[in-house]
């Protein structure tokens, strides 16, 4: 994995970064289905240290990215990461951040 730079006394890091593309892969498979990105961002706001908001805003600049939604600012790491993996399933990225947990 490449390392990207963040912001000094910022929660996020690659691994969340992939978290929340693995939420949006999930939600894309699904089909969008309603409230499922919130509760999803929920689950993993504690073990991330970033609030379920910060995370949902994270998931929807990958729809961005992805072409989902309209263009937002997706940060230049949002994008290495949606470049880097993008291409991956939910299960592939699944094992991927299980393997960087360690």
């Amino acid at each position: 994995m490449n390392q990207r730079r963040y912001n000094p006394g910022s929660k996020w890091n690659d691994q969340s970064e992939l978290k929340c593309l693995y939420i949006f892969k999930v939600l894309k498979e699904e089909g969008f289905p309603r409230g499922k990105q919130l509760k999803m961002c929920v689950d993993i706001s504690e073990e991330t240290g970033l609030s379920a908001g910060n995370l949902s805003a994270k998931v929807s600049n990958f729809k961005s990215v992805a072409g989902v939604n309209n263009p937002s600012n997706a940060s230049e790491n949002t994008k290495s990461i949606f470049a880097e993996y993008g291409h991956l399933s939910s299960s592939d990225l699944k094992r991927e951040i299980a393997r960087n947990d360690v």
